[in-house]
């Protein structure tokens, strides 16, 4: 094989999918029975970001709701940030990532299941595709990642009068992230909150019960995610090429813990340059590397901050009216496609 891809989740399968149509011979090592089980992350993408992997796979056959804006609560302080036309969807993860892995399969990509790597690999170009605690990383010594954040939510009977907006809750019950309430139609939601670890997201999530006043859930899950990316993420050992993607490599948004548009699109280029991490590592980092580090900055900033704070924070949003033009320019996924000059004109104008 020219190419083994540890790990077949969405990150795993576009590398191994980009590999394979760069002209690579491709096996994708899966430690579970199959790809997208167990399922342990939300579902919610922004509109643009999942299509920029539209030629990997089709997000529109696992919509369960589609969002115009969202709420966001700074402690007792909301702010609305609202759009008329479509910017998020709420997807079945599960249901897409096993979509992911079986285009991979019909495009050439062999995949062998329940099979745990451990150091032996099938090609001298390996991407590490195998999560925030990556073996692959750990095998080769790369880098450690410095910050990580736990997850907990489930889902719950939850009647929403406005289904097709998020609402987000930043305060110290969820120290470092946030809680969040994701519509999946109008009756049923997602409800969970991430909290920089060694915190407890556990505890953080009966907050959260407790300020929606909701009682009962099922399909609790959790989840560990990096929130910063390694220093170094791809190198030469010997004679072995290795790349790593997705949360192996910490390529996911500080600030939501989003994974899937950054890490995807990170995975297609590291199956085009697989047998060159150089280049892997050179391109990435130019493409979404500014991006990456403005939600790291904005992560960091919030996470200092007291409830006090925050509230003030909140007013002075929307003060200088800023809910107002993030509801007009505002991306969930590329905060540089927000500072622009016409940023400046409006806060002049709103001083």
């Amino acid at each position: 094989m020219d190419v083994h891809v540890i790990g077949g989740g969405p990150a795993g399968s576009i590398a191994a999918v980009s590999a394979a149509r760069t002209g690579f011979n491709v096996v994708v090592s899966e430690e579970h029975e199959k790809s997208g089980s167990p399922s342990n992350c939300s579902g919610l993408f922004s509109k643009e970001g999942i299509e920029s992997l539209g030629c990997f796979f089709d997000y529109r056959k696992f919509v369960l709701n589609r969002v115009r804006g969202a709420v966001i609560d700074f402690s007792g302080e909301k702010i609305k940030v609202s759009s008329k036309d479509v910017v998020g969807v709420v997807c079945d993860r599960e249901k897409m990532d096993e979509e992911i892995s079986g285009n991979a399969e019909s495009e050439g990509v062999k995949f062998e299941y329940c099979k745990r790597i451990k150091g032996v690999y099938h090609s001298d170009n390996i991407i590490g595709a195998d999560g925030p605690s990556s073996g692959v990383a750990g095998n080769f010594n790369f880098p450690k990642i410095k910050k990580y954040v736990g997850t907990f939510q489930a889902d719950a009977r939850y009647y929403s009068e406005n289904p097709d907006f998020v609402e987000i809750f930043i305060s110290s019950s969820f120290p470092g992230f946030f809680g969040w309430v994701i519509p999946k139609n109008e009756e049923t939601a997602e409800l969970g909150c991430g909290v920089v670890l060694p915190n407890s997201p556990r505890d953080a999530f009966k907050e959260l019960l407790k300020i929606k006043g909701v009682e009962r859930t099922e399909n609790e899950k959790g989840w560990t995610i990096p929130i910063k990316w390694r220093e170094k993420t791809a190198g030469t050992f010997g004679n072995k090429n290795v790349l790593l993607v997705g949360d192996a490599a910490g390529q996911t948004k500080a600030t939501t813990g989003g994974g899937i548009v950054f890490g995807g699109n990170c995975a297609a280029i590291a199956g085009e340059n697989a047998d060159d991490p150089e280049e892997y590592e050179r391109k990435w980092k130019r493409k979404f590397g500014v991006d990456l580090f403005i939600h790291q900055i904005i992560q960091n900033h919030l996470e200092g901050k007291t409830d006090d704070e925050l509230r003030r924070l909140g007013r002075w949003i929307k003060e200088l009216k800023l809910d107002d033009y993030l509801s007009r320019k505002g991306h969930m996924d590329k905060p540089t496609r927000m500072v622009r000059p016409e940023l400046l004109v409006h806060f002049l104008k709103n001083l």
